[in-house]
């Protein structure tokens, strides 16, 4: 069976089907479902993007440290990746505050974990299909004037989503517990 690579037309297409419309060749047809998923989709593939810490569309970067010292509490100014879409965390883990394209702090060095945009060609399967139902739930008061279509594919969204982190998921193993304390404190020690 070969495997199906997303593209925009193809997901919005997927979408129209579900609506119980006819699937969509391009995005310059002349029909209103074609002109509201073509409207739609940036807006909720980055929104999908940002919703969970999808690994997928993860990666690193050590940063840039700004030449000026910036004004007040911070010592250090970096600048962001120009490709950040999220940021997720710091290595060393450390206070900082993001202003514009610029994260503030106290460290000499910093690496940022943060989320990308990538192109909708590289995702993985349980994405895709997640794309799929997130613009038949958005697209289905518009396109069908139904309530209860709107409903159905709100229910099958969040159904998806689930299976969809839970196999995003296994990208990260489970760590153990460093710290016991509901243990110990059975054991009668306190740390």
């Amino acid at each position: 069976m070969p495997i199906v690579t997303p593209s925009k037309i193809g997901i919005i297409s997927k979408a129209l089907v579900c609506l119980g419309e006819a699937p969509a060749s391009s995005l310059s047809e002349n029909r209103y479902g074609v002109t509201v998923g073509a409207n739609l989709f940036e807006e909720i593939y980055e929104a999908e993007l940002c919703s969970n810490r999808w690994r997928f569309a993860c990666t690193k970067a050590q940063l840039a440290q700004l030449v000026d010292e910036p004004l007040n509490e911070f010592q250090f100014a970096y600048q962001l990746p120009s490709d950040c879409l999220l940021p997720i965390g710091t290595v060393p883990g450390c206070h900082y505050e993001i202003y514009g394209d610029h994260l503030y702090t106290n460290q000499s060095t910093i690496e940022l974990d943060y989320m990308v945009k990538p192109e909708i060609t590289e995702v993985p399967p349980y994405f895709n299909l997640l794309m799929v139902y997130a613009m038949a739930m958005n697209m289905a008061k518009p396109v069908t004037e139904s309530e209860s279509h709107a409903s159905k594919w709100s229910n099958l969204y969040l159904a998806q989503r689930g299976r969809a982190m839970y196999a995003d998921a296994q990208g990260r193993p489970n760590r153990p517990l460093r710290s016991n304390p509901f243990v110990n404190a059975r054991r009668g020690g306190l740390g």
